[in-house]
């Protein structure tokens, strides 16, 4: 979507098509606004020199017919392809353990970043990676590829899910500022911030070093930016561990994208769309947080419970508001194997003072509807019967508490519980587990 100024080229022809060449007294100026578009900011509109980086100050360029080319290039990315789609690869087309290695994908991807990983200073060679990124586009199988040995996880301090919750809050501020464009399309119509992520999360090798140091300049790539891959291939993890990832070569680009890009909105309806066919989400995802959840106390089957809600009601009455419920549990987000401590690991997140929490999610329905409620704090504790830092130390409570979850989410497995609906400050509603029994068991 940058804006370039071509002085002194030549007009020619090649293969039918007019073509421009540079010589050797030639400038490319290239011209964009200092500051990057976040999705809460409407379509730059300025003709002020303090609002544009030139990157050849001794020239004068006209910021009017500038504003004019931007807007136009930025709507133009919005609503038109920018990729062949005789080059397009999906994660899912990348095999995942490999017996005899071959290079058999090849091509340009879009993506989402969820990890970026140096590796170290001091085990850095000629021959070693400068690093790796972590990337998902909502393809393949909902599973999150090991990580490569050696390197540096910057985003270790923030959560330990993947993708971690940077990427669900960035995909629900996308999906608001699109619905709320100046000029809207009907893309994204329909499509809803996902609670969880489903598909594979894959690494990429990143060799060359000024490659690297784009990625690590403040603001160019960050945790949720979405990216396009240029002309990479597959290639074998260096850790011995015969796994698939992608491999960014000297050949290769690597290009930020517009959070309205044309491939972005593609890329989550896409998701959307297996999410809605009822492809299960990524054990390790984190889930969407609630902006402004409350921390109800854990009650006990002894309450007093006093008639009961459908769903469709809970559903319909405005929030704030509090509801006794009879339903079944169909499933947790993020998605869990109840024979795994893994599970209780990816139901745990990371809070500013480093200790740990449980934060994750119940799908319950009835016959009238189906909601994801969030379970998290004290209600979670009291519904596993254990604390979030007891998952690394405790393997007797950890079966325990999936034994409990074992129950509550069986075939045929009745519960009755309390939720309450509360508006987030994105005015969506969500819904917050107070208490739940299971009245079967």
């Amino acid at each position: 979507g940058d804006v370039i100024c071509c002085q002194k080229v030549l007009l020619q022809e090649y293969n039918n098509e007019p073509q421009l060449r540079a010589k050797k007294n030639s400038n490319i100026i290239v011209v964009r606004p200092r500051e990057a578009r976040s999705p809460e900011e409407t379509l730059h509109n300025s003709t002020s020199p303090e609002d544009w980086s030139v990157s050849d100050g001794g020239h004068t360029v006209d910021l009017e017919l500038t504003n004019a080319l931007w807007r136009w290039g930025q709507r133009r990315l919005s609503t038109h392809p920018t990729m062949s789609p005789n080059c397009y690869i999906a994660i899912s087309q990348v095999s995942d353990h490999v017996d005899n290695f071959e290079v058999s994908v090849s091509g340009d991807v879009t993506a989402v970043v969820t990890s970026i990983l140096p590796t170290p200073e001091h085990l850095r060679r000629s021959d070693t990676p400068r690093g790796f990124l972590r990337l998902w586009d909502g393809t393949g199988p909902s599973r999150s590829d090991p990580m490569p040995n050696n390197v540096v996880n910057v985003n270790a301090d923030q959560s330990i899910a993947d993708p971690p919750e940077q990427v669900l809050i960035r995909i629900e501020k996308i999906l608001n500022a699109i619905s709320s464009a100046e000029h809207p399309d009907t893309t994204c119509v329909g499509v809803n911030a996902p609670l969880a992520l489903c598909g594979r999360v894959i690494n990429a090798i990143i060799w060359e070093e000024d490659l690297w140091n784009l990625i690590q300049r403040v603001g160019i790539i960050n945790i949720g930016s979405f990216i396009r891959l240029r002309n990479i291939n597959n290639a074998m993890l260096p850790s011995g561990s015969r796994v698939n990832c992608l491999s960014v070569h000297a050949k290769s680009s690597l290009t930020p994208l517009p959070h309205d890009a044309y491939e972005v909105k593609m890329l989550l309806k896409g998701h959307d769309t297996r999410l809605k066919r009822g492809v299960p989400t990524n054990p390790t995802s984190a889930i969407l947080p609630g902006k402004s959840a409350p921390r109800p106390q854990f009650t006990t089957r002894e309450a007093a419970i006093s008639g009961f809600s459908m769903l469709d009601e809970c559903l319909r009455k405005p929030a704030p508001a509090t509801f006794t419920v009879q339903c079944e549990v169909s499933h947790t987000l993020p998605a869990s194997d109840l024979n795994s401590i893994d599970t209780l690991k990816a139901f745990c997140v990371k809070q500013k003072d480093g200790s740990a929490v449980f934060r994750f999610a119940l799908h319950i329905k009835d016959t009238s509807a189906e909601v994801d409620v969030i379970c998290h704090g004290k209600v979670a504790e009291g519904l596993l019967g254990m604390s979030a830092q007891e998952v690394s130390t405790s393997v007797a409570k950890c079966t325990q508490a999936l034994d409990t979850l074992k129950v509550y989410s069986s075939s045929g497995s009745v519960c009755e519980g309390k939720i309450r609906s509360v508006m987030g400050k994105d005015k969506r509603v969500y819904f917050v587990l107070c208490s739940i029994f299971c009245i079967t068991s």
